[in-house]
Parts: structure tokens; C-alpha cells; sequence
């Protein structure tokens, strides 16, 4: 599914130091939503619609960059930064085989979309989104994932 608006965020746990903004250069001829999942592809922020293995995971985008009126999306990389927050969020489950449950709390979920995360890699398409914390169906949505694909390396936690 391709954004075209901010869609809500919903953040899990409490913030703290290890969820501070960050910011990421957006790769040319892209605009970026709010509350869609940040990725990122050869140093530039990308949609998030049609992830690749290789896509760096970090947070959620703040809001949606750049802001159409009065910026347009520029031709040249990096001419606009993207907002990133960064830590936990609520995101939507796939189905079938990328349904997840209680049952997952702990496991490695990979990127379907800009909103959703399952359990399988797709055959080795997609990537790592992060750790599956929690499952609250009286929440939408309701599988909160603590985002970042390289966590251990100095990515945000």
C-alpha cells in the first residue's frame, strides 16, 4: 500500500533517551508520510511501499516531508531531511504465513509495508523491522515492534 497522507502513530512504552529524533537525508523525487515505518536505501530515506532486503530500518517518519504546498519533492538527493522518531510503535500484521500472535513475543519480524510487519523474510525480499514486544488487540493496530534493523550497531534502540 503507497501512502499519500499522514496516518497516526502509536507509540509503545514510555519515550526515553533511547528515543530521541533523528534525521535522514530523502532520496530525490520522494515524499514521505507521517506514521509510515523510515527506511532507508543507499544512505537516502525511501518509501517504505516496496522494502528490499538490503533497506536499513530505523523508526517512524514524524510527518510527512517535504510539506506539499509549498515544497515539492526536488530532483536532487538529499535536498530534504526526514524527522524520524525512533523506539517502539504499533504496527499491523500480516496474514497467512506473516500472521503473528502472542505466541512470537520476542521474534524477529521483517518490513511488508509502510505500516505492516510479519513473520516470515519473504523469501529473503524483505527487511529485518525489528523485535516483536507486544500483542494488544484492544489496540489498532495491535503488534507494538521495537523498530530498528541494526540495532547493534549504533543504530537508535
Amino acid at each position: 500500500m503507497a501512502l499519500s497522507a499522514d496516518v497516526p502513530t502509536v507509540r509503545f512504552g514510555v519515550p526515553g533517551n533511547s528515543t530521541q529524533q533523528i534525521s535522514k537525508p530523502i532520496a530525490a523525487s520522494v515524499t514521505v508520510y507521517g506514521g509510515s515505518v523510515a527506511t532507508t536505501r543507499a544512505g537516502y530515506i525511501t518509501p517504505a511501499s516496496s522494502p528490499a532486503s538490503t533497506d536499513i530500518v530505523w523508526g517512524v517518519i514524524y510527518r510527512q516531508t517535504p510539506l506539499v504546498p509549498p515544497q515539492a519533492a526536488s530532483s536532487v538527493a538529499g535536498t530534504y531531511n526526514a524527522v524520524i522518531d525512533t523506539g517502539s510503535f504499533f504496527l499491523n500484521a500480516g496474514t497467512g504465513a506473516d500472521a503473528l500472535s502472542a505466541a512470537n513475543v520476542g521474534a524477529m519480524v521483517y518490513l511488508i509495508n509502510e505500516t505492516t510487519v510479519g513473520l516470515t523474510n519473504g523469501g529473503a525480499t524483505r527487511p529485518v523491522a525489528g523485535v516483536l514486544l507486544h500483542v494488544d488487540t484492544n489496540v489498532t493496530p495491535s503488534y507494538a515492534v521495537a523498530l530498528g534493523s541494526n540495532r547493534g550497531t549504533g543504530a537508535p534502540s
